[in-house]
């Protein structure tokens, strides 16, 4: 009897042996499946793009990527084009002809004519979406875009100070919850938005003191050269107090210039404005008093010098808070 319970035992262990066996193997063999209640994916990719050409060869095209709901980007230039990138401010161009940039750029060799382009855009599901476009290469000149930083100074005074080896303040500006309406769009925000301001106590001039500010920032424009001409539009909101005070000589004043170069010393750079005594490239004063809150556009153009380095400067004579918003630089047309 034992022998036969012995028996027994050893074959159910072996039968338990296989059944195991062939499980795991099961398991490991049958394909992932969805789980259950799992939601089909809402939001597939979409994918899209635009481009412009480069300002110094219009054979290399820079290309923006405006895909949404995507985490993975292939880009096909077909055999007219190759991937470029740039490495410390040159642009490099290889063999390839894909890429999986997020925005890369590419060349056509062959100069001016029309080519498809792919871009292919994937999701976390690998999910995929296709954009083609027919890209215009042109022998046409076109300035570079140049982005204001904190141009609306909802930041404060971030990307707008700079120190003054005269002693005067490197703070720019007061930040002011009193700005323009307007967004950096140009729709209407319906309320106040956040601006610059200077008062007596921070302004040049004849009432310049260790106390004054003047904002500072540095940009790249396009150069202009024997060949050809580049015009650029320097734009921005202002809005003087019309309390009664006693004015300085100057009146009340808001002042924007634009100087050649690139400084570290804001006192330098000033006094390359023409209210420092040399020659500015732009220099505009305005002096409408139409009251706090009530925003008056100006623009004003300059040509580029042949550096491509500018700098912006803000500032201010006046015994009343004034206002500045919405700083802009772009081509003109």
């Amino acid at each position: 009897m034992k022998n036969i319970m012995k028996i027994y035992n050893e074959r159910l262990r072996l039968l338990l042996t296989m059944l195991t066996v062939a499980l795991i193997a099961s398991c490991e063999l049958r394909p992932d499946l969805p789980e259950s209640g799992s939601i089909p994916d809402a939001t597939p990719p979409s994918a899209d793009f635009s481009y412009i050409p480069n300002a110094e060869d219009f054979r290399v095209i820079s290309f923006t990527n405006l895909s949404e709901e995507a985490i993975d980007y292939v880009w096909d230039f077909g055999s007219d084009a190759v991937v470029c990138e740039l490495v410390d401010g040159e642009m490099v161009c290889g063999t390839e002809t894909t890429t999986t940039a997020f925005e890369p750029y590419a060349k056509f060799e062959a100069g001016e004519g029309t080519y498809t382009v792919n871009l292919i855009a994937l999701d976390a599901n690998q999910a995929t979406d296709t954009a083609t476009l027919e890209v215009e290469v042109v022998d046409e000149f076109v300035p570079l875009p140049v982005t204001v930083l904190n141009g609306d100074f909802e930041d404060g005074s971030d990307n707008w100070k700079i120190s003054f080896s005269n002693g005067w303040d490197n703070n720019g500006f007061e930040s002011s919850s009193d700005g323009s309406n307007n967004l950096y769009d140009g729709s209407d925000n319906g309320s106040k938005t956040g601006g610059a301001k200077w008062n007596a106590s921070r302004s040049v001039g004849s009432l310049a003191s260790s106390n004054s500010r003047v904002a500072y920032q540095p940009v790249v424009v396009s150069p202009s050269s024997e060949e050809r001409t580049v015009n650029y539009t320097l734009e921005f909101e202002y809005a003087i107090k019309d309390d009664i005070a006693t004015d300085p000589p100057e009146g009340r004043i808001v002042i924007a210039d634009i100087v050649e170069g690139h400084y570290t010393d804001g006192w330098e750079a000033y006094q390359l404005t023409d209210r420092g005594g040399g020659m500015s490239l732009l220099h505009i004063e305005v002096s409408e008093q139409k009251g706090k809150g009530n925003f008056t556009v100006v623009t004003g153009e300059f040509t580029a010098p042949e550096s491509g380095l500018v700098s912006i400067m803000l500032s201010a004579i006046t015994p009343v808070d004034v206002y500045v918003d919405n700083v802009k630089i772009y081509p003109a047309d």
